[in-house]
């Protein structure tokens, strides 16, 4: 089993070091929350550019992919086994399991707005909304990484880790 100075190395993460992965994936949440963040500040500025655009392209693409591909993982590689064998993380993955279903609505509330946006129908976003997500985010990176990761570093074994990193490479190469 893997202890916590095992993991965190997210600069050269991969499949071969899930948890490093997911540490990574949430790395790159918080760099697309922060330019959701930004964006409404950034339009009333300087309006929907070539900049803006760009932005939300890269959003929309990360949020409809990556984002969902990260929950399942979580949901199919971690959650099981810990379970299986850690019988009182049932009420708290019960909790991050209903953080990715509300995470997944928060995104469909602004995802269709950014579209409209990025094409011209729409000049602005709603703040609250897309402060919403940001704040939902963030906070739901934060709790998976105070518990989820370091339980599962202490409870997969090597194999089973390895197993699971190949499982998320092949949804990733199926999704392509």
């Amino acid at each position: 089993m893997l202890t916590l100075n095992d993991i965190g190395n997210t600069s050269s993460a991969s499949f071969e070091q899930p948890l490093d992965m997911l540490l990574a994936c949430h790395d790159k949440i918080r760099r697309f929350c922060d330019q959701l963040d930004q964006l409404p500040g950034y339009i009333t500025e300087h309006g929907v550019n070539e900049a803006v655009k760009n932005t939300i392209d890269g959003v929309i693409r990360y949020f409809d992919v990556a984002g969902p591909a990260h929950h399942i993982d979580e949901e199919e590689e971690l959650f099981p086994i810990l379970l299986e064998r850690v019988p009182t993380a049932a009420p708290r993955i019960e909790q991050l399991e209903a953080e990715h279903g509300y995470l997944h609505s928060c995104w469909n509330a602004i995802r269709d707005d950014l579209r409209a946006l990025r094409n011209g129908e729409l000049d602005s976003i709603s703040e609250n909304a897309v402060a919403e997500f940001v704040r939902q985010y963030r906070e739901h990176a934060a709790s998976e990484e105070s518990w989820l990761i370091p339980t599962a570093a202490a409870t997969l074994n090597a194999d089973e880790l390895r197993n699971a990193g190949l499982r998320m490479a092949q949804r990733r190469q199926q999704a392509c």
